[in-house]
């Protein structure tokens, strides 16, 4: 099984993950708030599925140094992770050999590799505002999905509140965030996603609203997608 062609950007951001490759699991460090965002992407996975995912097969598109991975792998999940990020992926084995888990790590595009089977979960989680097109990511990404598999994952949406939230504050003002690591004319509108989901038969679509409190340094969940959301969908 060949994926279809899936165009992604190869914008600044590719860069910072390469001059932060050191950094993935320093927990006060650059990808702080990621580390802190586990607890609650975690608990999304696991109430969108419905139920444990011990020995499910995962696949984590746009894995970086496995902060999601390892969790899921700690829940019993069969875990493969693929980045196009070198140095990334490097880090990623390194650090799961070092904490005795067995993750299937991947170097390269979700395109160019046949990974020869299907998941019952594929998560894809702060890639969408970094590819050219989401369309043909969901697309290509579907390929590797169990018909009634899950479509997780968490992105931000397009508006004024998003650009002063993820890009003014926290990379200009309070350089929580390497600074030219997202373009806001990417960030995704829930509506887009939604429509692109039912264009490649996804269904039970939800979304959930969450918020970054900078002082507190926690992430909650909120009423109101203005900002960052997590999504969840099922392949019929």
């Amino acid at each position: 099984m060949k994926s279809k062609k899936i165009t992604i950007q190869k914008d600044t951001s590719k860069n910072i993950f390469d001059e932060l490759s050191g950094e993935w699991w320093n927990e006060t460090g650059n990808f702080e708030a990621l580390h802190a965002f586990n607890p609650l992407r975690i608990k999304f996975i696991l109430n969108s599925v419905g139920k444990s995912i011990k020995s499910l097969n995962i696949l984590d598109v746009g894995c970086g140094g496995g902060i999601l991975c390892e969790p899921l792998a700690r829940l019993g999940a069969n875990v493969t992770g693929i980045d196009e990020n070198k140095k990334a992926i490097l880090v990623a084995k390194e650090h799961a050999k070092k904490m005795n888990l067995k993750i299937n790590y991947i170097e390269g595009n979700i395109t160019d590799i046949n990974l020869h089977k299907k998941f019952d979960i594929i998560t894809c989680m702060e890639v969408l505002e970094h590819v050219q097109s989401v369309d043909l990511l969901i697309n290509g990404l579907k390929e590797y999905l169990k018909n009634g598999g899950f479509f997780i994952g968490s992105t931000i949406n397009q508006t004024i509140i998003s650009y002063l939230a993820a890009i003014f504050f926290a990379e200009e003002v309070l350089k929580i965030v390497p600074k030219n690591t997202h373009q806001w004319v990417k960030f995704v509108k829930p509506n887009k996603l939604k429509r692109e989901l039912l264009r490649n038969d996804f269904s039970n679509i939800s979304f959930q609203g969450v918020f970054y409190n900078f002082l507190k340094k926690k992430w909650n969940y909120v009423n109101t997608e203005k900002i960052n959301y997590l999504f969840s969908s099922k392949l019929e």
